[in-house]
């Protein structure tokens, strides 16, 4: 059966070739911009679990393997990742990341336990086959794999914010998505995960342990050139816009009338330290141990 992959090394191949889409790929590379602060933030709990030397996987790191920079400078040993290699090679080039290789996340290219962590940040919603790719991180870490994924809206919650689009859509004559089917540019469908779903997964492989965090993101295009501390009343007004906008989700999510719209899951193969459940605490990070197979010893 043919695998249908989305179109992401066009896209890559353009940061190359075009010169306008390559200077604006640069901004990836920055620290000083509302992006960079978007993904921080995400990053930001991962503190819970890097330890200097121990071994990461990132999948699905193409965009210069930003992922893998983040670990590196945080003292882990990071390998980067890709279905496509052309942004990667140029960041090795630059001194930006120490090692890559081309994979398929669907079929990994390593041994059993070749990693410490296997780190996915918003790329296993890219996958045709994402159990299958979940499945294979979980094949070559030694301690566990975390999600970083856009969490599933419609899993079973009211949600005060889809409703109220839904609303101003019919009100405008628009078309709606009532069950939250979306897209991406680059033609892969995306791929929503729920804590549920999580849970069942490791249940079904006989592993207990896991921890998640529940946060809000929003993109605003542009975002990748606006600096943190913005001169000009556009950037400015960008800025306090994108805050305004998380603050209001987070107090719908507070309410519990709405979905966080990034989820992070640890899904643990190794059972943490009592070193690496303290900092799980100080990092915000929520403990959960699934219920033991009675039928097994």
């Amino acid at each position: 059966m043919k695998i249908n992959y989305d179109n992401q090394h066009e896209k890559w191949e353009e940061c190359i070739k075009d010169k306008n889409r390559n200077k604006f790929s640069q901004n990836w590379l920055r620290r000083d911009t509302l992006d960079y602060w978007r993904h921080q933030r995400m990053l930001r709990p991962l503190d819970a679990f890097i330890l200097k030397g121990e071994t990461w996987l990132t999948i699905g790191d193409g965009r210069y393997g930003t992922e893998a920079n983040h670990l590196i400078r945080k003292g882990a040993n990071a390998h980067a990742s890709d279905l496509s290699e052309q942004l990667l090679k140029v960041s090795k080039n630059k001194g930006f990341i120490n090692e890559y290789s081309k994979q398929n996340a669907e079929n990994l290219q390593f041994s059993d336990d070749s990693f410490d962590y296997v780190l996915i940040k918003e790329a296993l919603h890219h996958c045709p086959r994402p159990w299958i790719a979940l499945h294979e991180a979980f094949r070559v870490c030694k301690k566990g794999v975390i999600l970083i994924e856009p969490n599933d809206q419609l899993s079973g919650k009211f949600n005060v914010i889809k409703f109220l689009i839904f609303i101003v859509k019919k009100f405008l004559k628009k078309k709606i998505n009532f069950k939250d089917y979306n897209f991406e540019e680059v033609g892969n469908f995306i791929f929503t995960i729920n804590l549920r779903e999580i849970e069942k997964f490791m249940l079904s492989m006989h592993y207990r342990k896991l921890a998640f965090i529940k946060m809000n993101d929003y993109y605003i295009k542009g975002v990748e050139e606006i600096n943190l501390n913005p001169i000009n009343f556009k950037g400015k007004k960008k800025k306090y816009f994108l805050k305004l906008i998380l603050k209001l989700k987070d107090f719908f999510s507070n309410l519990r009338l709405a979905e966080c719209s990034i989820i992070l899951v640890a899904l643990f193969k190794e059972d943490p330290s009592k070193d690496t459940i303290e900092k799980l605490k100080i990092n915000n990070w929520n403990l959960i141990k699934l219920p033991k197979n009675p039928f097994r010893k």
